[in-house]
């Protein structure tokens, strides 16, 4: 009986230090700095606009920024992200890759 306890206790000993060692592992991001690794460029719709098809109006530095004005004014708010097209030919057989585009247009 005085196995079974010391078994559970050492279980419970080893469960907890696992915890402590994955959560003390992560490093929290600096705010803004998710945006800028993203890429994203973030907007509030047009004024007047349907809703049908995404019409983008004001565009805002960070999500924090157009969260907060999309709040207040009761609006949905837009992330976009620009892509271009990059062939690879260096193997065997070619591929299509993509490069995030930053916000100047410049990678």
């Amino acid at each position: 009986m005085s196995t079974m306890t010391t078994s559970l206790t050492d279980e419970r000993t080893n469960q907890t230090a696992i915890r402590q060692t994955s959560k003390s592992a992560r490093k929290p991001r600096p705010a803004g700095e998710e945006d800028v690794l993203s890429g994203a460029r973030f907007f509030l719709p047009k004024s007047g606009s349907a809703g049908h098809a995404p019409e983008l109006g004001r565009e805002f530095s960070s999500e924090g920024e157009v969260r907060v004005e999309a709040l207040k004014l009761g609006v949905t708010y837009y992330s976009l992200q620009e892509w271009r097209p990059v062939a690879d030919f260096t193997g065997k057989n070619p591929e299509l890759k993509r490069e995030l585009v930053s916000k100047k247009g410049t990678v």
